[in-house]
């Protein structure tokens, strides 16, 4: 049912190993493409539900690429045309793009172990970049700010301490190895927590999935908004 790089740590959680390689380089790349953009692109506080910051919910930075259908680019919050890409845009292009190869064949093999309808949406992939006592509460990622299906969470890093992956529901605490993509369920009951790191810094990869674009449209999340307001 799953390949040899692949194990399963609970129903529905299964970790691929060197899905990340080392030949990648991700970590470095990364941050030798913020350091070129002189500035233009920089880690952002990580934030919550609409763009809320509580940092004894979450405290973290992170970066945020994806690709869109018209080959534009979203960096963070920027939209940048193919037209006017230049040395830093074209890199971090091709870390989302080696990422995204990476991530193709676990994800299509999941997706038929357990059944799963295509998954046609991929949501931004989130760079996120954890410092010493930083950290993510128990969460779920689909609520009454987010819709997906599955979570695919990428570990590119692990000389650090702490920062385990902790799924609450089943008392599971995993310390992630360099390389390492784990795929679950996204509903409320694969509640999982990023733990602190206690030293160095710990880099990982986040995205979701889900079957259709339509609900992740500007007009109906603010549709979605008003009837959550409240909750956030």
């Amino acid at each position: 049912m799953f390949s040899e790089n692949a194990e399963y740590l609970h129903y529905g959680i299964v970790v691929y190993r060197n899905v990340f390689t080392k030949e990648m380089d991700l970590v470095n790349r990364l941050e030798n493409s913020l350091s070129k953009s002189e500035g233009k692109y920089k880690w952002n506080q990580s934030q919550t539900g609409y763009a809320h910051t509580d940092l004894k919910y979450r405290d973290a930075h992170d970066f945020k690429i994806k690709r869109n259908s018209d080959d534009s680019l979203m960096l963070s919050m920027e939209y940048v045309s193919k037209e006017d890409r230049k040395e830093a845009e074209i890199e971090l292009e091709k870390i989302w793009e080696d990422s995204y190869k990476a991530q193709l064949k676990p994800v299509e093999e999941y997706r038929n172990a357990f059944g799963i309808a295509p998954l046609n949406y991929w949501e931004s992939f989130n760079f996120v970049k954890y410092g010493p006592q930083q950290h993510f509460q128990v969460h779920s990622d689909h609520g009454y700010s987010y819709i997906c299906v599955l979570s695919s969470v990428g570990y590119i890093n692990d000389d650090y301490e702490g920062g385990e992956l902790f799924f609450d529901k089943f008392n599971l605490k995993i310390k992630p190895q360099a390389g390492d993509l784990y795929l679950f369920p996204s509903s409320y009951i694969y509640s999982h927590s990023a733990m602190p790191v206690t030293s160095g810094t710990k880099y990982s990869i986040v995205t979701m999935l889900d079957y259709l674009e339509a609900p992740h449209t500007p007009d109906y999340r603010e549709i979605e908004k008003r009837y959550t307001e409240g909750y956030a």
